[in-house]
């Protein structure tokens, strides 16, 4: 590991901005998924909830990684060995349940 590692003091409290975004991101997912879409969109309104969903989901991923894996304090080119091939699961899983059977 590379980079100057924070005192305790300034982790703790990037970890407790980390908690709070996570718990706000998981409030605004089951906002989501509540029934606000019309019901005239049928499929797509459903597929609109899921994908909001997904989006969520995936920015907490990244939160999770960057902070609780300590990634912030790498070098950038560690940092794209570890995103990019979560970023390309994240692609082909995605186009593969969207132009799947």
């Amino acid at each position: 590991m590379s980079g100057h590692h924070p005192d305790s003091k300034t982790m703790f409290d990037s970890y407790i901005k980390i908690a709070t975004a996570l718990f706000a991101l998981t409030v605004l997912t089951w906002v989501a998924a509540l029934d606000w879409v019309p019901k005239s969109w049928g499929e797509a309104g459903n597929t609109l909830h899921i994908a909001i969903g997904l989006l969520i989901a995936i920015v907490k991923a990244f939160m999770v990684f960057y902070v609780f894996m300590h990634l912030q304090f790498d070098n950038k080119f560690i940092r794209a060995f570890v995103f990019a091939p979560i970023f390309l699961f994240f692609v082909l899983t995605f186009a593969l349940n969207v132009l799947g059977p």
